[in-house]
């Protein structure tokens, strides 16, 4: 069987007509279960070797590592010879562009890129030196207020400017210490100084030095002859922008998505860019893969009941290509904790049939709706995990175990006041500014390497941090990077101060580091340097989680997206809970019933959906069963529990109410959002201003010369500041 064949073995028609369609612009609506990646892989094999295109020439971008990890994987199945390089992450592959050309940002190739729990760091060290405390700000809401700065303002000239003479822009009340702008102005000079990126720059630095060196940009957009996007559909406007700007030489892109999975607006996605990318590129081929072949039809039926009620969306309805199976369950309690018993007693149910307690998950809205549930599998010796996806590389352990690795490569400041007193060695605050006074001429090694003899030093461990210093690099000479981090633990005390301390399960987690290290390495099949390791920790996201003992699966909906049980719990179907309390217009709500969609798509083999009614503080009183609850046809239901009629009234009557001053809400929220004279950007058409709103469009005049009308429904256009 030739390669093609091979290829097209297993594709049904339209996977295969999606596979075909390699030139232009092509949109492909992919349902949830619909064989996406089989596509996206196969297109990419059949790029390579039917057609012959080098793979250095395709992009492919997944939006977690996990899921390029696993494309890279059934790729080198097919091609063994290539390694994959740019199947990547939005972020990821920023990255890799910064590190061949971020010099002309006056960047040194070997930035640190930092992950939350740096920019805590750095945080703390502002509310340190200003006399700041928590009461001031929370950290979450910091760096809340960081991820809305940077992309809302340009603020790249601010860190890039070798003269270091540009004025961070938007951040009028800096000179007042108990502003948010002072806080993000002392952020990014913290940035400025060590050359650090956080995860919010990587697009931002990348569309930045495009606009700025358009040689370089034409270097890229040459270089990437075909470009795929998976999970198009949750794209925000700078990666709309970046994939816009990248195929604009060659104009062969390829986007996959389900407008009917778009959940993430409050990152800055929104369903117009997949709905209207017909309109921003002339001539797009759109392909609708409808086959689900991952539920039962009972399961699909209750899910194409459910999102067939949203209005912004690409009508399509899927078809389950697997035989009948168990009609899914909608249990109604009469109390919270009577919701929680029952689903403990089916999760008992299932595993006694002979299902794994890893392949049932419960999903939630938020976190906080996990306690009651976590407590009725506790009362039953069920084991459970909460996943929370990069908890594992915040604990404090495996953060100060990797400093030690960091600050051999990177030489940065945080890593530095992270290991040079863990263990302890004697080097206090006193000690600490005059190691800082000196770093800032010639680096924190250096400045302890002169100051070791200095008389305040000789009491302290110093020397002994030196010398464990100096032998991890030339150790790390000759030795890859598993090898040198368990060098490095060692000759530092630190793994034998963790003995000392006592807590076997901090030494457990020690020992898995290195153990996935290892694998990591093993598995790799091309050589991972200290560096590649490092940065691709702290690229990883929430969405990268890593499989856990046999336990039942606690998750928000959000954290399960992408995954897929063959038993799925969708608990708290209350109105306050699921939709959320916080929704205020028909759009929001849209994407709310999105959220109970893709939860509902998770699922395999059985769906079971529940709710209560009575009081409840946290919805903040009495509870009302969901609307997306009524949204489901009764026939596709299997209804279980004790249900009041007066209770039925009531939730539909409070959902009638909800709905009305929603219209309301909804008119006047499109209306206000820009008006004439207002400066915004368009993620095709760039910069441009408002020139008057009429009958829900703005006609926008650009700064291509181009005047053009765009549609207020879209919500395509975000504020532009200069």
């Amino acid at each position: 069987m030739g390669i093609e064949e091979k290829i097209f073995e297993k594709l049904n028609e339209r996977q295969a007509q999606a596979v075909r369609e390699t030139e232009g612009y092509v949109r492909v609506a992919a349902g949830a279960g619909s064989g996406k990646t089989r596509v996206l892989t196969s297109r990419y094999v059949y790029l390579a070797k039917v057609l012959g295109v080098p793979t250095e020439h395709i992009l492919s971008v997944t939006f977690t590592n996990k899921a390029a990890w696993e494309m890279r994987k059934r790729i080198r199945a097919a091609l063994p010879d290539e390694d994959g390089g740019w199947i990547l992450t939005f972020h990821s592959a920023c990255h890799k562009i910064l590190q061949s050309d971020i010099s002309c940002l006056a960047y040194p190739a070997n930035f640190l890129v930092l992950d939350e729990e740096d920019q805590k760091g750095i945080l703390q060290r502002i509310f340190d030196e200003n006399g700041l405390t928590l009461k001031n700000f929370s950290f979450r809401r910091c760096l809340d207020a960081l991820e809305v700065y940077k992309s809302q303002n340009a603020y790249v000239p601010y860190l890039t400017d070798p003269a270091r003479g540009e004025i961070a822009p938007g951040l009028a009340d800096a000179d007042n210490k108990g502003s948010m702008s002072f806080v993000i102005l002392k952020y990014l000079q913290s940035q400025r100084k060590n050359f650090y990126l956080d995860f919010n720059d990587l697009i931002q630095f990348v569309l930045y030095l495009f606009q700025t060196r358009k040689d370089i940009a034409e270097k890229w957009q040459k270089k990437f002859e075909y470009i795929q996007i998976d999970e198009f559909q949750d794209v925000s406007a700078e990666q709309y922008q970046l994939a816009s700007v990248l195929s604009a030489h060659h104009k062969n892109l390829f986007i996959v998505g389900d407008p009917d999975q778009t959940i993430y607006s409050w990152r800055g996605a929104s369903v117009g860019y997949f709905l209207n990318f017909d309109k921003q590129f002339e001539g797009t081929t759109t392909i609708v893969l409808d086959k689900n072949y991952r539920s039962t039809p009972e399961i699909v039926s209750v899910s194409n009941s459910l999102i067939s009620h949203n209005t912004a969306r690409l009508k399509k309805e899927l078809y389950a290509v697997r035989r009948t199976g168990a009609q899914p369950c909608y249990f109604h309690a009469r109390s919270r904790a009577e919701e929680s018993e029952w689903i403990a007693e089916t999760i008992l149910s299932l595993h006694g049939q002979g299902m794994p307690l890893s392949d049932i998950a419960v999903l939630y809205r938020g976190n906080y709706m996990s306690r009651p549930i976590e407590e009725a599998l506790l009362r039953k010796e069920i084991p459970y995990a909460v996943y929370s996806g990069v908890a594992f590389y915040q604990r404090k352990e495996i953060k100060d175990a990797l400093a030690y690795l960091r600050f051999l490569v990177f030489g940065d400041e945080l890593s530095f006041l992270r290991i040079v007193n863990v263990p302890p060695r004697g080097i206090g605050k006193t000690r600490l500014t005059l190691l800082e006074g000196r770093a800032r001429d010639v680096g924190w090694k250096n400045a302890l390497q002169e100051l070791s003899s200095h008389e305040k030093f000789k009491a302290t461990k110093a020397a002994q941090l030196l010398q464990a210093l100096d032998e991890g690099a030339e150790y790390a000479r000759s030795h890859d990077v598993a090898d040198t981090l368990d060098f490095l633990l060692q000759k530092s005390g630190y793994e034998e101060y963790m003995m000392l301390c006592g807590n076997q399960d901090k030494l457990d987690n020690l020992n898995e580091l290195k153990a996935s290290l290892r694998e990591l390495l093993d598995a790799a099949q091309e050589e991972v340097s200290a560096e590649d390791y490092l940065n691709g920790i702290a690229l990883l996201t929430s969405a990268d989680i890593q499989d856990r003992e046999n336990s039942v699966r606690l998750m928000t909906i959000h954290t399960a997206k992408g995954l897929e049980f063959p038993a799925v719990f969708v608990c708290c179907l209350n109105e306050g809970m699921f939709p959320s309390r916080k929704i205020r217009s028909k759009e929001e709500m849209e994407e709310e019933r999105r959220v109970a969609y893709v939860a509902m798509t998770r699922a395999e083999d059985y769906l079971f959906l529940s709710d209560a009614e009575g009081y409840d503080a946290q919805a903040g009183g009495s509870l009302y069963s969901s609307r997306f609850l009524f949204n489901i046809e009764e026939k596709f239901l299997e209804k279980r529990g004790n249900f009041s009629a007066s209770h039925l009234e009531r939730s539909k009557e409070y959902i009638r109410q909800q709905e009305s001053e929603m219209g309301v809400l909804t008119v006047r929220q499109n209306i206000c959002r820009f008006a004439a004279g207002d400066g915004v950007r368009h993620p095709h058409f760039g910069a441009g201003k408002v020139v008057s709103v009429q009958d829900g469009e703005y006609l926008v005049a650009f700064e291509n010369g181009k005047t053009r009308s765009v549609s207020a429904a879209a919500d395509i256009l975000i504020p532009l500041y200069r």
